[in-house]
């Protein structure tokens, strides 16, 4: 059986076109004492601002690797011991049309991040 040990919820704001990268920006430990085995899964938008489709790709980085993100929905199993930590790096690509495509309270809105472009979740999942 499937089993969500721990959900990122990553929102996308501030940027308003081209590529993005966030270094570090997630971190996940191994908080017991035994080996944890697990995938990280893409879920998708959890939001409903109606901007999520100008999100052309977001994924979770690590050492220049993508891991999974909505062009690669799960991740190969992930190992880490007891105490062990990861980081992820968060990069994604903003469609351009959505700076033409609001108008401009809407994308100062984004820039000041008062206004989310959408939410995305990913899922740690053991077996």
């Amino acid at each position: 059986m499937t089993r969500v040990i721990h959900r990122f919820l990553v929102y996308v704001t501030r940027d308003v076109k081209g590529p993005a990268k966030y270094p570090n920006t997630l971190h996940f430990c191994n908080n017991h004492n035994e080996t944890l085995k697990f995938r990280i899964r893409f879920n998708g938008p959890f939001t409903k601002t109606g901007l999520e489709g100008y999100v052309k790709y977001i994924r979770l980085v690590r050492n220049n690797e993508v891991i999974v993100g909505s062009d690669h929905t799960e991740s190969q199993y992930l190992k880490l011991g007891p105490s062990e930590c990861l980081d992820f790096d968060v990069e994604y690509y903003i469609d351009e049309r959505l700076s033409e495509d609001l108008d401009y309270f809407r994308v100062k809105m984004i820039i000041n991040g008062l206004l989310p472009i959408g939410g995305f979740q990913f899922d740690v999942v053991t077996d």
